[in-house]
């Protein structure tokens, strides 16, 4: 079983089916994991009886055996808040922890259903949080505006100490006894001493972070630091994952739930922000790269690759398929909507799952083309 924490996943979209889908809301208020397994003990054996009933073909079997392997101990459901979507086929299961309330459901078919996973990424992606001083950092891991802290390693260069130690400028000033000099002369030298100490501390940090945690999981950094300790820091970083949102701040004198107050002030900004621009770009796009509810239209687009970006309206659903030549099939079990995100989403597009009242247009889907 693989946790992921990217969405869209190339694995997951490229997997062969038939699959599984469960989404299941944790609140535990007060902690019960006991009905928490039961709830999810009840969901895979729906979701067995579901295949047995549809599913045909050799892979059956192999869906089931996934579906009868999942872990349900208390370990795993020690959580507070948020859902869990798994996504079970005959070779594998993956599943999200994700901070959004998902309503329950269970769907089996041909392709995962993904809808209600892609709100929780549609802006922002799990992330890192790097909080830095000039001589310690902690590290965090984001899910939206919620953060947990990551155990470091023992090795860890988590302070300026531990990472420089004897080659730190001023401890060696200080075992030798300082040394003579004017007064003015010794503070300038000391400064620039202490100026490259902490250099030669950020480019640690940085390499440690890029190489342990950035480039292990593809997942964006966010830095916490005080306006000059964020220059420093970006002005000697190779870390391709470093992003320019940041608080700036010092988050030395701060505890976690302080830290936490700070996260969710960026990542509302982030969130309006974001969502601004998407729509104003809608807005200032002709007509000829736009569609509507056109669901045939929308169909062939979404196969040959031409959606740049499609809405969708939160918990709308169109019954029907596509087939392979892009043709719309209305009807059946599948949902439209979930098939041409798919597509979209294969394609490089992006997929926004909004409520009525931001939909363009107030439709219940709509699209921009690609030029």
């Amino acid at each position: 079983m693989k946790q992921l924490s990217k969405f869209p996943n190339e694995e997951l979209l490229n997997a062969q089916g038939p699959f599984v889908t469960i989404y299941q809301k944790v609140e535990m208020n007060p902690p019960n994991t006991e009905s928490v397994q039961l709830k999810f003990k009840n969901h895979v054996k729906n979701a067995k009886e579901q295949v047995k009933h549809e599913c045909t073909g050799p892979m059956c079997e192999n869906l089931i055996a996934q579906l009868d392997s999942v872990p349900n101990d208390k370990g795993f459901w020690t959580v507070s808040r948020g859902s869990v979507a798994f996504f079970f086929t005959p070779q594998e299961t993956y599943y999200y922890r994700v901070n959004t309330n998902l309503n329950d459901g269970i769907s089996f078919g041909d392709k995962p259903n993904v809808l209600p996973l892609i709100e929780e990424f549609q802006y922002i992606e799990n992330y890192y949080l790097l909080c830095l001083n000039n001589h310690e950092f902690s590290l965090y891991r984001g899910i939206l505006d919620r953060i947990e802290p990551v155990e470091l390693p023992e090795d860890a260069p988590n302070t300026i100490e531990k990472a420089l130690g004897e080659e730190l400028v001023g401890n060696q000033e200080l075992n030798s006894g300082g040394g003579g000099g004017s007064s003015v002369h010794g503070t300038q030298e000391k400064s620039l001493e202490w100026e490259k100490d902490q250099e030669n501390y950020f480019r640690i940090i940085d390499k440690y972070v890029f190489e342990n945690y950035s480039r292990k999981e593809g997942l964006p950094l966010v830095v916490f630091a005080l306006t000059e300790n964020q220059a420093a820091f970006r002005a000697l970083s190779k870390n391709n994952f470093l992003r320019d949102n940041r608080i700036e701040a010092s988050p030395a004198q701060l505890n976690e739930q302080e830290i936490q107050k700070e996260v969710e002030k960026l990542i509302s900004r982030v969130l309006r922000e974001r969502h601004s621009e998407i729509i104003n770009r809608y807005e200032e796009v002709t007509p000829q790269y736009k569609l509507g509810d056109q669901y045939q239209d929308l169909a062939m687009a979404s196969l040959e690759g031409r959606i740049e970006s499609l809405f969708i309206e939160k918990n709308a659903e169109i019954k029907g398929s596509i087939d392979d030549t892009g043709q719309m099939k209305q009807g059946g079990d599948d949902n439209f909507l979930n098939q041409l995100a798919l597509n979209v989403l294969a394609t490089k597009g992006k997929v926004y799952v909004l409520d009525r009242a931001q939909m363009p247009g107030l439709k219940d889907v709509a699209a921009i083309l690609r030029y």
